[in-house]
């Protein structure tokens, strides 16, 4: 009697410490599923409807929201597409596409992104479209600042055109790994509204 009543206390106790391990793994299991990620927003804006769209995805992730500031600031002459001889106007006739250009400008706060990054999980990178493409100093950016093991979601701003090429050419010259999730991203064509951002945030799956 007392032999069968010591396997069956061993039996229970092997079944409570199978249970315990067991609850603990699925708790371990839920905290990694709901743990806060960390995330940052950055974005470069020459016209303030980036920087607008920029804001809302902040909002709807509580993310950090960080300009990509130029070290030489652009001026109005600067962005003047249809002058040849302006700034942007030389930057894109230096290449057939952004990505093959040599031209880089450089970012005045860098370091302050490469920190951010650093501590982030998801990256979201917003930049206006010229041309159908992001412009140089988002390259500049790509190209400086690690991404490796993020989840990145580029988003753009354009009366006339959408995210097109733009995000696929940036992940092609980025500082990525096989761990970076690069996903499609999209564009605003005017500083959309709080509950279209809220809407597209919540769609991510990441």
């Amino acid at each position: 009697m007392k032999t069968y009543r010591t396997k069956m206390l061993r039996l229970v106790s092997m079944a409570l410490a199978f249970a315990l391990v067991f609850s603990l793994a699925n708790v371990q299991n839920v905290e990694a599923k709901t743990k806060k990620k960390n995330i940052v927003v950055l974005y470069f804006s020459a016209t303030g409807t980036t920087r607008g769209a920029a804001k809302k995805i902040g909002k709807a992730t509580k993310g950090n929201v960080i300009e990509i500031k130029a070290k030489k600031p652009y001026t109005e002459e600067d962005l003047d597409y249809g002058d040849e001889n302006s700034r942007v106007s030389k930057e894109h006739a230096s290449a057939k596409t952004p990505a093959r250009s040599k031209v880089r400008p450089k970012i005045a706060n860098i370091t302050a992104i490469k920190k951010a990054v650093k501590k982030a999980d998801v990256v979201y990178i917003g930049y206006p479209i010229w041309w159908g493409e992001a412009p140089h100093i988002v390259y500049s950016l790509v190209e400086n600042v690690s991404l490796k093991k993020k989840t990145v979601i580029p988003f753009s701003t354009s009366i006339s055109s959408g995210l097109g090429s733009s995000g696929k050419h940036l992940k092609v010259k980025a500082q990525i790994s096989s761990k970076t999730k690069w996903m499609k991203g999209r564009n605003f064509y005017d500083v959309p509204s709080q509950k279209t951002v809220n809407k597209w945030v919540k769609s991510l799956k990441y």
